[in-house]
Parts: structure tokens; sequence; C-alpha cells
């Protein structure tokens, strides 16, 4: 039988579904998307409003490379899809004691900012960079970028070794803190885990990955704004074949004897398929997608999730002066606000926040002479003791009262279009379970095989791919997760005796453990 015989249903057409389903049409899958929104990109979207622009999640392309080889995988080139601007500065952070520091990968630069917060920290500071690039390729090439068949695997001695290199085994903070004295500093080089939405203070210091991905590698964007990677994912798709259904949400993934036999739409229609591929966010598909009896979750009540995001998308009617694209501002109790968010679920007193201004890279995200602002302020994800109807309006007045005392006072009074979106929001429009807008959080024992996998373990047919998957959260990591899903699909395939006949240019096969 050839794969042009298997169907493959796609649910959720977010930028893990579109990569997975383009990478399988081209193995000879016939493939169907069906998403429950109308249009592509899950939580990496966009808002149109009165001639401005917004992206909804994502804000940043990290790890250019990943990007590449998702092209490169399916015959194109990334140039002929995306223009990618590369943001330099990076980003300037403001500290509570009126300072502030601009960080920027070029190195002389870099260097005088550092010896004025912390003399004698740029060594140190090269040093840390040093590391962070070990840390970039051996979580690329030896635990992101690879399927794990079980703990054994994952603790075999080669990996061990690499764990210990990668400093797997520590903390972010407490590593980072050999490097830099100054707390501004540390705060600066570690808030980055919030990318993950995890804590510094408990993620992996193999994480110090992430700020030398920023300054070494780059932070880049694409014009057009983030959404322009799923609708180059959705002009790929379609090139290879994949049919997209938009506005046809999925009601159940259908499951019997031991196997998937496709999906029931809202409104009753049954679609068949010979495997179903989920993009719906992980803990979500199991609650409400998947009958418990054939597809149980054990670790449902045991997983840590990640934090979630007040936002405040604001159309401003003039240009704002002294922000740069992207920008960083920390309130006064680093470490207790961690603890707000992740340990008693609830909104810091002083919360730091990130203001982002898409048109310093691409004006054309707002009218002529105008800005517009994309305010995320990390909070914790639904709770009980929440109502982001009371919450809401107070995170918001700190932020504009934080503005005004960095010399924005007439900030609020120049708005003319706002639109907010709260962690009800994250659930309700997006399913993410408990409005975690990350996903799984990633600590240690939610990475390599701890994370729940691309394939059930009792749905042989049953796949996954996304934040909540592995191997993690993050737009890099998640199209590699697209990559990781279609070996795993493929080695299926070969188990059911299906001749794969990709198409030219395609990549071989690779032998996985489904």
């Amino acid at each position: 039988m050839s794969a042009q015989g298997k169907r493959v249903v796609v649910v959720g057409a977010g930028v893990g579904g579109l990569a997975a389903a383009a990478r399988l049409a081209r193995q000879g899958f016939d493939v169907q998307v069906f998403e429950k929104t109308h249009g592509p990109g899950g939580r990496c979207n966009q808002l149109q409003v009165d001639g401005f622009t917004w992206d909804v999640g994502p804000t940043i392309v990290l790890m250019p490379e990943v990007f590449e080889e998702t092209f490169r995988a399916l015959g194109r080139r990334i140039e002929d899809y995306l223009t990618l601007i590369r943001c330099d500065p990076n980003y300037r952070v403001h500290f509570r004691d009126g300072s502030d520091v601009t960080f920027t990968s070029e190195l002389c630069t870099m260097g005088r900012e550092l010896e004025r917060v912390e003399p004698g920290s740029f060594q140190r500071y090269l040093a840390f960079m040093a590391q962070g690039r070990d840390q970039y390729r051996i979580s690329l090439d030896h635990f992101v970028g690879r399927n794990f068949n079980g703990v054994r695997d994952y603790f075999s001695p080669g990996v061990l070794a690499k764990i210990f290199k990668a400093r797997a085994h520590r903390r972010m903070y407490a590593d980072v803190s050999r490097y830099f004295q100054d707390d501004r500093l540390r705060a600066a080089m570690t808030f980055q885990t919030m990318y993950l939405g995890v804590s510094p203070f408990e993620s992996p210091a193999v994480y110090g990955l992430l700020p030398f991905t920023e300054l070494g590698v780059g932070i880049w964007f694409p014009k057009g704004g983030l959404y322009a990677i799923p609708l180059a994912l959705e002009r790929l798709a379609r090139e290879e074949g994949v049919t997209l259904h938009y506005g046809r949400p999925v009601e159940r993934i259908l499951t019997e004897g031991g196997r998937t036999t496709g999906v029931r739409l809202v409104g009753g229609e049954v679609v068949a398929a010979d495997a179903v591929l989920c993009n719906a966010d992980l803990p979500y598909a199991y609650e409400k997608l998947l009958d418990p009896k054939d597809a149980p979750f054990k670790r449902g009540e045991k997983l840590r999730f990640t934090s979630s995001g007040y936002m405040l998308y604001l159309g401003m009617k003039k240009r704002v002066p002294g922000l740069l694209h992207h920008n960083v501002m920390f309130g006064r109790d680093y470490a207790g606000s961690f603890d707000d968010i992740f340990q008693r679920f609830r909104v810091p007193e002083d919360p730091s926040f990130y203001v982002n201004v898409p048109t310093r890279t691409d004006p054309s995200l707002a009218p002529e002479g105008k800005d517009s602002l994309y305010v995320l302020v990390p909070v914790p994800h639904q709770h009980a003791d929440l109502d982001w109807k009371v919450e809401g309006p107070k995170v918001r007045a700190k932020v504009f009262q934080r503005l005004a005392e960095l010399g924005y006072p007439d900030l609020e009074a120049d708005i003319e279009v706002e639109r907010v979106f709260t962690p009800d929001d994250w659930a309700g429009t997006y399913n993410l379970a408990r409005g975690s807008a990350f996903g799984l959080a990633q600590n240690f024992f939610q990475i390599g095989p701890f994370r729940p996998a691309n394939v059930d373990p009792n749905v042989k047919n049953l796949f996954f791919v996304g934040a909540s998957t592995q191997p993690g959260t993050g737009l890099p990591t998640v199209l590699i997760s697209a990559r990781l899903v279609t070996e795993r699909l493929m080695a299926w395939a070969h188990k059911q005796g299906v001749a794969l006949s990709p198409r030219e240019g395609a990549p071989a096969a690779v032998e996985v453990a489904a």
C-alpha cells in the first residue's frame, strides 16, 4: 500500500500543525487539516483594527536556522516566503532604580553598557556567552532535536554527559549568578525563561542558551509581523497538496479498539482517518477531545503549567518617542514576583512587563505617523482566586502608572484603539488548558522523555505536535516538534507496510521507534 492511500487528519492549524502537515504531504500522505477558527496560526495569530496590526502571541524570531531547516526540508528557500529583519539593538531593560541597559549584539557597545552597571562584568559576560553557545549546540543537536525512546535512553552515559555539560541539572538563576554580581544584570540575563512561561529560579540552567541566542545569533522580526510565519507555512502546505478546512472545529477524536478511526466535527460529521495528528493543546485534547477509557491521561493532575499573560493591544494617535522595538520594565521584587505568579497564583504588586513596538521595524503595521503597542504582563494561569474582570483593570492601571514614571504621562490619553486579552481569553479562544499561554512548563521533569510524547502510548495511530508535547514550547521548538512527529508517523507507516512515496526533494525516511 502506498502512503497516498493513508489519510492523516490534523486537528488545528497552528504553526506545528501546518509545518507537520506540509512535511507529511511531501511524503505522500493525504493530509486534511481542520481548524476551529477562520485562519491559520493558533496563538501565533494577528489582530487588525482600524489600520493597526498586532501579533497576538509571539513577537520575536530566535534560532533562525530552525526556520531555515523547515523550508529546506520542503525543498524551498526561506527567503522566498519570509523577509526576516534583524533587530539591533535587541532591547532596552528598565530597572526600578531608574537605570537602564540597552542590549546589543555589537560587542564593544555591549561591553560599555555592562561595565557602566558592573565594572569587570564584560569579561565574565564573554565567558557566559561561551557557555551559552555550548548549551545552544548541545540542546539542538542532542536534546531538542531528537526523539527519546524512554527514560533509559535519556539517562544513557552519553546523554548524561551532555546533560551535565549543558548544566541542565542546575537552576538558571543560580547558574547565571556565577557570572554577574549585580542583581540588575542577573535579572537581565535570566528573564528570558519567561519566553517559555517558566521561572528562572525553577528552570534548568540549560536555558542560558536563550540570552546567547538573542545576543550571539540575534533577534529577528518578519516583515508583516510574526503572523507572516503561519501564512508562509499555510502557503507551503497548500503547495504540497494539504487540504485546509477553516471554521470546522473538531468535537471528538474517535477511538475504537486501541486505535483512532478519525474525528467527529461539531455538527456531527465524521471524517475517517488512518491516523490523527493533534495540534490542539495536549492537556485540552485529553480532557475534551478524547475518550478517557481509550486514551487515559494518568499524569494530568500532576502536570505543571506555564504562566499566562495579560495583554494590551494599543493603537496610538501618534508615535511614541524613546521606545525601542523591544522594551522590558522590571518591577521591584524580581524573585518575589515569580513566587507570586507560580507559587501564590496572584498578580505581583509591582509587576514586570514587556512593551513591543513593531512599528519601529515595520511602519506598515500602523497608519502613517502612528504606533502599534503590544504590552505583555506575565500573570498566573487561571486560578479560582483570580477574577479577571476585577484583576484586569488593576493590572492595566499599574502598567500606565509605571509608563508615566518612565516619562510617558500622556500615553493613556493618546490611545486611539485598545483591545485586551486575559488568561480567560487564552483559554476560550485557543483552547489552552488553564489559560496557560505557553502550554506545559519546562522544568527538569517535564522535558525530554518526561514530557508527554508525540505518540499516545495506548492509541498507536494518535500523534501530537505543538508546545505541550515533545520537545517543548516556543516557535523554533514547535517547528522541531513538527519534524519529530513526522518521523514518528513515517515509522508508524513503515510498520503498517505502507510504501512511502515522497515527492522529489523530500528527505529520506528516518527510522524511529513509533
